[in-house]
């Protein structure tokens, strides 16, 4: 069931998907939300002198965004569900949220639009107090590797899709540009031409207000495919062959790569690439120049 169609009693959900892709919702009808809930705790900011001098000669301070713990409190059921009812909902409730799983956190806003936060991981162990009462209470909470909150959509069959995408041209194929006739002439009215181009580096906008990992995906046949961001200096390479109707899948964020859904993470070199807010140079080459251009998707980081 896609979020658009998830029924709720309160003004935010959140829908919670499982690494391994089982789904849970918070704020429906089963498990409202305290009236206090507080959806979005903060970020901390951690402030440490580092070596680093500007340009009076004095220290700066470094200072690294740190995530704080994010708790989720409610009630199971209401008032009108019966005991045993609440009993399943209270196991489903311990069952799903489970130590050694990452935890995407999706909120879905009244109007259908959503907003994501990745690599969450359970700090205090769900819990369901008063357990033979009606609208016992129930406590989870969670902290975040990734601190950033990520624009989300998904497709009627709750798939994710991307929100950005674009095409990496072949630098190594370019061919175009302007083109000399053999006339000559002092008065010669044909001159240069311009012909269409083709490859050559692309030049990627990203809205993000900080950098953003793709996912890089490139359709065989491709040889030693290797991307660089000429913007930020980035480059990562597959050491290897993508075969024809294999696809290569490199996320960037999760750090895993795949060929067919076959784990290639081995054959990677490099870092993992990102994309600057703003404009990106980028350059997509092979060792043969006859390959597929690559192409490269990403959500944008919004909070």
């Amino acid at each position: 069931m896609a979020i658009q169609d998830l029924v709720s009693k309160c003004f935010i959900r959140v829908l919670i998907k499982r690494s391994d892709g089982e789904r849970f919702l918070l704020g429906g009808d089963d498990y409202v939300f305290v009236e206090d809930q507080l959806h979005f705790s903060p970020d901390e900011m951690v402030s440490d002198v580092v070596d680093v001098h500007g340009g009076d000669g004095s220290l700066l301070a470094g200072q690294v965004r740190r995530a704080t713990i994010q708790p989720f409190d409610g009630y199971v059921g209401d008032a009108g569900y019966s005991k045993s009812t609440i009993e399943l909902l209270r196991r489903s409730f311990l069952g799903f949220f489970q130590k050694n799983y990452l935890y995407e956190l999706i909120y879905i806003f009244p109007d259908g639009t959503a907003i994501m936060r990745q690599r969450g991981y359970i700090v205090e162990m769900p819990a369901v107090r008063e357990l033979y009462q009606f609208m016992p209470q129930y406590h989870v909470a969670f902290n975040f590797e990734d601190v950033h909150y990520y624009t989300y959509m998904e497709d009627d069959s709750g798939e994710e899709v991307f929100g950005k995408s674009a095409t990496l041209l072949l630098y190594n194929a370019a061919t175009g540009g302007f083109k000399f006739d053999e006339v000559g002439g002092m008065f010669d009215e044909k001159g240069a031409v311009f012909l269409d181009g083709a490859g050559g580096t692309s030049t990627l906008n990203v809205e993000s207000i900080e950098p953003v990992y793709p996912v890089w995906i490139v359709e065989g046949l491709a040889v030693n495919p290797r991307l660089e961001n000429l913007t930020n200096g980035d480059i990562i390479q597959f050491n290897g062959t993508v075969a024809a109707k294999q696809t290569l899948t490199v996320d960037m964020l999760n750090q895993t790569a795949t060929i067919n859904g076959v784990n290639v993470l081995s054959q990677i070199e490099g870092e993992w690439l990102s994309f600057n807010p703003g404009q990106n140079k980028m350059n997509y080459i092979t060792d043969n120049n006859s390959a597929l251009n690559s192409k490269a998707k990403w959500q944008e980081v919004v909070g």
